[in-house]
């Protein structure tokens, strides 16, 4: 059973995702909230979550605000923003925070059963316009980021690059012509080497001034 949790003030959207993820056999809400606040008071009794959906522009403490709350709470949870807001400092700043993911409003409701599997399946969870905004960033200026990936091996880089367009590990496979097991063991390394656990940390990293 997949376990999701939400954040998000919209009365309208809130109902439709619960709606759409109540008719899913093997999804389960664990809770929805209107408020961070409402979440911080509930906080104590809710088990993790596999995904958090978070809207950025809750009332009070903003989401943003919101994504460090829940990484204090559930360090491995995946975390998903949700919002209309496109700009770039906006995006970085929710990836340096702990985002796992950045979907732009509107989108399909029924799309987002394809949107968790990506998840599951290793993938980063951002549409194609902020994924461009992501891989601008980082090679401008190239030397920062080649500073943070000068003891990767030429390969390890190679997967990287690709990590950063938000590539499955299968996808990353059939780009550089290698097998997803050998994909899974380059990041490995590459997360042992850049002192990081997980791809939203690599990204923070890799983006950090």
């Amino acid at each position: 059973m997949i376990t999701v949790g939400i954040i998000e003030d919209d009365r309208s959207l809130r109902r439709n995702l619960e709606a759409f993820i109540e008719l899913e056999k093997d999804l389960l809400i664990t809770f929805s909230c209107n408020s961070m606040e409402d979440f911080l008071e509930k906080r104590a009794t809710l088990d993790e979550p596999f995904v958090v959906f978070i809207d950025l522009g809750l009332p009070g403490i903003s989401g943003l605000e919101g994504i460090t709350f829940i990484r204090e709470k559930w360090a491995d949870v995946h975390l998903v923003v949700i919002t209309g807001n496109d700009e770039d400092a906006v995006i970085f700043d929710c990836i340096q925070r702990g985002a796992n993911g950045y979907l732009l409003k509107p989108f399909k409701i029924d799309e987002l059963r394809k949107n968790i599997d990506i998840i599951r399946s290793g993938g980063a969870l951002i549409t194609p316009d902020v994924a461009m905004k992501l891989f601008r960033k980082i090679h401008k200026p190239q030397e920062r980021y080649e500073d943070h990936l000068t003891n990767l091996t030429p390969r390890e880089t190679g997967v990287v690059n690709e990590l950063l367009k938000g590539l499955t590990y299968k996808e990353i496979a059939i780009a550089l012509g290698i097998s997803a097991t050998t994909v899974n063991d380059h990041l490995k390394n590459v997360y042992f080497k850049m002192g990081v656990r997980t791809k939203s940390e690599l990204i923070a990293k890799v983006l950090r001034k």
